[in-house]
């Protein structure tokens, strides 16, 4: 019985070290309300909040995300396996979209044109 206890403890332990720590709130996020326009004719609309979290619609299609901040661009990440990455230019964004995760960053994105709402 102490056995199992022992390895249940050590299971625990690890799997608590291997989470990811809270982060704080990235103060660099493009926050607010967002409408992208892209190039296939697709308009979405985004939100992104402070603590990173985001969410897009479009006709077709609603998901909500995470925001991260990747060396100069930020890179939104779907729970519907979508992922775009935005670039600053002004107040504007280029937004490059791949359908499917796992033709990020190699595979060709539809590219859109982002900027503020509200």
């Amino acid at each position: 019985m102490r056995t199992i206890a022992f390895l249940l403890t050590a299971c625990l332990t690890v799997s608590l070290a291997q989470a990811d720590p809270p982060r704080p709130p990235d103060p660099a996020l493009p926050v607010g309300k967002w409408s992208v326009e892209f190039a296939n004719g697709v308009v979405e609309k985004v939100e992104i909040k402070k603590d990173g979290t985001a969410s897009v619609s479009e006709p077709a299609r609603t998901s909500d995300g995470k925001v991260t901040s990747v060396r100069g661009t930020y890179l939104f990440v779907c729970e519907d396996s979508r992922v775009e990455r935005w670039t600053p230019v002004g107040k504007r964004m280029v937004v490059e979209h791949w359908a499917s995760a796992d033709q990020y960053p190699n595979g060709t994105p539809v590219r859109g044109i982002a900027d503020v709402t509200d």
